[in-house]
């Protein structure tokens, strides 16, 4: 396989990304296989040397020496072109990362990314002055980026298992694989380090056998948190404690400033960069790693210490799992106390027991050889090739208001497919004319055609009538045969763009009800019908005040009692309180209400209304039974039966 691996840094500068890619290049190497390392210098010319091409770069001294390259490399590109590369494997995002991702496109040849940095925890180099916002901003804008150039691949790498959950959360739907770097362990065995060379790097420091000897090494950044191992120094009783910090960077006289302030500036040796090759013997000539960093990816110093036989200690983090053991491969801290103790309780135990914990921190690093590393990445890279042939072609391109509906077509199927994806999703895969979608990513938007379809049905109903959230969620489970659970995913996409919103729908609708003519209580009995949350009923019901009910509860009299005819006053305001509890009033609005409206017509008139309604009614009927059952139904329109009889008397004469 000719596989080209894109970096902004590679050797001779020396972080993790370096060894990264240097020591898969090795393997591959060994296994094989045809490697191109595509990367940059300080300088303007281009040189290829090796398998190496150099692009013209940058250096940016405020980033470690970090070299920025321009994204437009016309020369570049027909030397990369005659590599006749299988796979570009990117493992860096601005600068050659971007000319990677130019190239896989013109080339068309699949792309693999490895996530080696949580840049969430690099926020500070460009918010130093730690505004909220602009942290707030940043992490936005990591996590969209992050989404994006994940979705561009073919395949993601994640060195860890934290890194995969995290790019999960960001977004990303690419096939993502753990493939932690591998390490050549031979390069850190202790018997095949130079005991002398070991020792001299101890004396020259003025250490003794006697003095309990702590090492970082690592780029010098705050994101390393350095300083939380110099205060526990600080806070230790034990006089022959020393901490020693290898490694060069931006921080470096931060920290020296911090071993300074707390008086420890003679047990805390700044031995700045060294040699990659000598970085072993910085290892095996003390007792102990230490690292209080929680930005680490995977942590490749904590499996170099490992595989030189040193014990480990380190905050709890996600990346320690299967390699920090308490109390066997090392002993985990979370503040500065924690780690006192913990050094204590290390440099208590008995010789026999500290060589047992040696041994046991070397069989930690087994699963991570170069040959393992080779192999796993091999076989992402083939994965990758194979969805990448299996990928659909944009045919045809058309806007359907908040989605973008795709005519698709591959070699390997005659009848096209139609396809409809979110705006948003469109604009950030950079989809157009042409573009190839893999195959993975067709299938997940087929997936999601029915929900996409309900969407659009349903915004047309939310927006021409206000809903509920209650509502909704039932609307798509039941009417358009969505899960539960994307039934409440489609509920929460609403209420964020503001379709839905059940504390302004409670209130809205509390109001109009009321005018309306219904009570608190049958507000109540309405909203929670529409699922309102309680909280928010409270709410909506509080805003209306006892004169509005009282107000409202009259209004609603006067329109009973425009209905009741043939009634004696009595019944007839009865009548009218019933029905205002019955439409939600309390009994005292209800019975105010229904005392205070005006009836327009007294006792006498209404019941000649009755009577003349009455003698129609039973007309047929011989006396004396015609007078009774008059009687009677005057009696139950609320007359008295002096009251009837006293009319009836008077129709007879």
């Amino acid at each position: 396989m000719r596989i080209g691996l894109f970096t902004d840094a590679y050797l001779p500068d020396i972080n993790g990304v370096v060894s990264s890619v240097a020591t898969l290049k090795g393997a591959l190497e060994e296994q094989g296989h045809t490697v191109y390392v595509i990367s940059n210098h300080k300088g303007s010319n281009i040189e290829m040397k090796d398998n190496i091409l150099r692009l013209g770069g940058l250096e940016l001294k405020k980033f470690y020496g970090y070299k920025m390259s321009s994204p437009i490399q016309i020369r570049a590109e027909k030397i990369v072109r005659e590599m006749n590369l299988d796979v570009i494997h990117v493992q860096t995002e601005a600068g050659v990362g971007i000319f990677a991702r130019q190239m896989a496109r013109q080339l068309h040849i699949p792309l693999v990314y490895t996530y080696h940095t949580m840049y969430e925890d690099y926020t500070h180099y460009v918010n130093p002055l730690d505004f909220e916002t602009v942290e707030r901003m940043g992490r936005l804008a990591i996590r969209s980026l992050s989404k994006i150039l994940g979705n561009h691949a073919q395949a993601v790498i994640a060195p860890s298992e934290k890194t995969k959950q995290a790019l999960l959360q960001y977004g990303v739907t690419t096939p993502i694989y753990i493939v932690p770097t591998g390490l050549d362990l031979s390069l850190f065995d202790k018997n095949h380090l130079d005991p002398e060379k070991i020792a001299q790097i101890r004396s020259s420091l003025n250490l003794s056998d006697q003095d309990h000897v702590i090492v970082f090494v690592g780029r010098i950044a705050k994101e390393k948190t350095i300083d939380m191992p110099i205060r526990a120094v600080s806070k230790s009783q034990d006089p022959h404690l020393h901490l020693v910090i290898v490694g060069g960077g931006t921080d470096e006289a931060y920290y020296q400033m911090v071993a300074k302030e707390y008086h420890v500036e003679d047990r805390v040796h700044f031995l700045g960069r060294r040699a990659k090759e000598d970085i072993p013997y910085y290892y095996a000539a003390f007792d102990a790693f230490v690292s209080a960093s929680l930005s680490e990816t995977q942590g490749m110093t904590y499996l170099e210490a490992l595989a030189t036989g040193l014990p480990i200690f380190g905050r709890r983090d996600e990346v320690l799992e299967g390699l920090l053991e308490e109390g066997q491969s090392g002993f985990y801290f979370d503040d500065e106390e924690e780690l006192v103790k913990k050094w204590e309780l290390f440099f208590s135990l008995s010789d026999s027991k500290r060589e047992e914990m040696r041994e046991i921190c070397i069989s930690k690093t087994k699963p991570y050889s170069t040959k393992m590393f080779a192999s796993k990445a091999l076989a992402v890279y083939a994965q990758a090739i194979d969805d990448y042939h299996q990928s659909f072609t944009v045919e045809k391109v058309k806007i359907l208001g908040d989605f973008v509906k795709l005519v698709l077509k591959r070699d390997c199927d005659e009848e096209p497919v139609n396809l409809q994806i979110p705006m948003d999703d469109y604009f950030d895969l950079r989809i157009g004319l042409k573009t190839n979608l893999d195959a993975y990513v067709v299938e997940d938007y087929l997936a999601m055609q029915n929900y996409y379809q309900a969407y659009i049905q349903i915004k047309k109903k939310v927006l021409s009538k206000d809903h509920t959230a209650y509502q909704v969620r039932e609307m798509a489970h039941k009417k358009y045969d969505l899960s539960l659970e994307e039934a409440s995913t489609l509920v929460e996409e609403f209420q964020e763009r503001g379709w839905i919103n059940d504390r302004q729908y409670a209130l809205d609708k509390a109001l109009i009800w009321a005018d309306y003519g219904y009570g608190k209580r049958k507000i109540e009995a309405k909203l929670r019908e529409d699922g309102i949350a309680s909280e928010w009923i409270e709410q909506a019901c509080d805003q209306l005040d006892s004169e509005e009910e009282l107000h409202a509860a009259i209004k609603s009299a006067q329109h009973f009692k425009a209905t009741l005819k043939e009634q004696s006053e009595r019944l007839k305001r009865q009548t009218i309180i019933k029905k205002l509890i019955s439409k939600g009033f309390s009994v005292e609005v209800a019975k105010e209400a229904g005392n205070t409206v005006e009836l327009e017509e007294d006792d006498e008139q209404a019941l000649q209304r009755s009577l003349k309604k009455a003698h129609r009614l039973y007309a047929s009927l011989e006396e004396p039974k015609r007078t009774e059952k008059i009687r009677m139904y005057c009696l139950r329109k609320g007359f008295s039966i002096s009251e009837i009889d006293e009319v009836l008397e008077r129709e007879s004469i």
